[in-house]
């Protein structure tokens, strides 16, 4: 929904409701009529089965219904032949080259999805909903320059088009410029108010500049107004405003959208016994618990593994399904569990969890973040049980007399940015550069603990001056097991919020996290409850980082001072 395009069932349905209306024959009227409700309503198989009885083979509105219909049950495939059946019907529509469009871009072939909005726009030239997709699908492809001219253009001809000004605004957005497009929906949410759109995209922008109570107060009013396939959405970022403000219950209430099949690619699960529930009883339960988000969510929630093997008692069994490349180290941290790798599979656009060594003797599973509800209702429930993973103790000695042979001071690991940083997700990490007020600080040996390529930002330091050593034959993007070892063994790590700094957390190890103030994992304080020893570094405003590098530059030599 923060997608312009994204908003495209509730174009398509009303353009929809119009065909309808327009069919001769007032049986299918009404069979297509109650169809388009059910597909409103999420009742997907009722949508189809009603469009069965209004002669598919001859309605091109009815097979646009039964693809809306599919879609919606996720059947990605099944959505675009009918969407061809319905194309080999009226093949000159702008309606059904739209629906093409946006199913494209369901399936990320963003290019495509461009190429079929601009044909439809060569059908209906001026279209304000068939310009704001095409503008979607170009900023997907990150030529925020070409959507944001063609939503201007768009503009000057029609100034009052709210959604022009919303699909402006969510262009901005992604391009990280959040403080122009926040004015640019205050003006789509002045012309419709009751635009759910634009409620969503503006509740997006006040998070990402720290308006907490602003972001809650939008998705309050765009709930009741968004279509059922779009509430999911508002939930998940109200659900990161409440945390981030520190309200636990509503925000973890509201977290349970990410996992919504209505979700845009929230994965599904294929796993045996059944799913477990608040009202459910544990003890002495075969309970298998799936990782599902990430490894920096793995991390943080492997805490919760200790609350319910305390609430499996003796006779219960816990299984832990974890990443890969989490298996060693979730097994050393785990004894009293059976850790297993999850396989994730692609499926119609989106993810199929399965766990194919879990076996028969399972009861009840949950996915991670199901348990934050039971077990991290209140801050208290953190510092009790934080999450504490084991790095293997001879690999940790072997790299602390590695760090030591570097020569005398303290050995600071550093990471500076996720794998994905662009758009709007650049501006929630520093630019490398921004790092030069902390590696210039006297009498720290810095060590690399960034994943992925980071050969230029190396070659980079070195050249000022400012060398970041990197561990040989180490591989801290799929040895995890051995990143783990060699981040408890520095002194301290300082870090963007991503895999690495994470880990370094989780090994109990003091971990300095960088972040907007909007970041929900902090839960409202200073710090990250998750972890035993952290402390949390914040922009005043998004991506704004330069006091923030000189606030942690100065604590560094500070720091130093009491750690020779």
């Amino acid at each position: 929904m923060a997608d312009p395009g994204a908003s495209g069932w509730a174009d398509h349905a009303a353009r929809l409701r119009d065909a309808v209306w327009k069919d001769p024959d007032p049986a299918a009227r009404t069979t297509l009529g109650a169809a388009l409700q059910a597909v409103g309503a999420g009742e997907f198989d009722k949508a189809e089965t009603l469009t069965t009885r209004a002669a598919t083979t001859a309605s091109a509105p009815a097979w646009r219904i039964a693809a809306m219909a599919r879609e919606g049950r996720g059947d990605l495939h099944g959505a675009l032949e009918a969407l061809q059946a319905a194309q080999g019907l009226d093949p000159a529509s702008a309606d059904i080259l739209a629906d093409l469009g946006r199913l494209a871009q369901r399936l990320d072939m963003h290019a495509a999805a461009a190429q079929l909005f601009t044909a439809a726009l060569e059908i209906e030239p001026g279209s304000a909903h068939l310009t704001e997709q095409l503008a979607a699908a170009l900023r997907d492809q990150h030529d925020y320059h070409g959507a944001a001219t063609v939503l201007k253009a768009a503009l000057q001809a029609a100034p009052g088009e709210a959604r022009l000004w919303n699909a402006l605004g969510a262009v901005l957005l992604q391009e990280g410029e959040t403080d122009t497009a926040l004015a640019f929906l205050d003006e789509a949410v002045r012309l419709s108010p009751t635009s759910p759109e634009a409620l969503y995209n503006r509740a997006v922008a006040r998070l990402e500049l720290s308006d907490l109570a602003g972001a809650v107060a939008d998705c309050d009013a765009a709930l009741p107004l968004a279509e059922p396939s779009e509430k999911a959405q508002v939930r998940f970022v109200r659900a990161q405003a409440k945390l981030a403000s520190g309200d636990l219950d509503g925000g973890w209430t509201d977290y349970a959208a990410r996992l919504d099949p209505l979700f845009p690619k929230a994965p599904t699960f294929d796993l045996p016994g059944r799913r477990w529930s608040m009202g459910d009883a544990v003890q002495g339960r075969g309970f298998l618990l799936v990782g599902e988000q990430g490894l920096g969510d793995e991390m943080m929630f492997a805490g919760m593994a200790e609350d319910l093997l305390a609430a499996l008692g003796s006779a219960g069994r816990l299984t832990l399904a974890v990443a890969p490349r989490l298996v060693g180290l979730f097994r050393r941290s785990f004894p009293a569990a059976r850790v297993l790798a999850y396989a994730r599979m692609a499926d119609e656009g989106r993810s199929r969890i399965t766990v194919p060594e879990a076996g028969n003797d399972i009861d009840l599973w949950a996915p991670m973040g199901d348990l934050l509800l039971r077990f991290r209702r209140a801050l208290a429930d953190f510092t009790a049980r934080p999450a504490r993973l084991a790095p293997d103790p001879e690999a940790v000695a072997d790299w602390r007399a590695r760090l030591d042979a570097l020569g005398d001071g303290p050995k600071v690991g550093l990471t500076w940015k996720s794998g994905l940083t662009s758009g709007h997700r650049l501006k929630q990490y520093p630019r490398f550069e921004d790092w030069a007020p902390v590696l210039e600080t006297p009498g720290v040996r810095f060590v690399n603990l960034q994943y992925g390529d980071c050969a230029a930002e190396l070659e980079a330091a070195a050249a000022a001056g400012a060398p970041i050593w990197s561990a040989p034959g180490l591989d801290l993007t799929h040895d995890l097991d051995g990143a783990a070892a060699l981040s408890a063994a520095t002194d301290l790590v300082i870090g963007v919020g991503n895999a690495s700094s994470n880990l370094a957390a989780a090994t109990g190890r003091a971990t300095w996290m960088l972040a907007s103030r909007h970041a929900w994992p902090r839960l409202g304080t200073d710090h990250y409850p998750w972890y035993a020893d952290t402390r949390g570094f914040v922009t005043e405003r998004f991506g704004a980082w330069a006091a923030t590098m000189a606030e942690v530059a100065a604590a560094l030599a500070k720091w130093r001072d009491t750690h020779p």
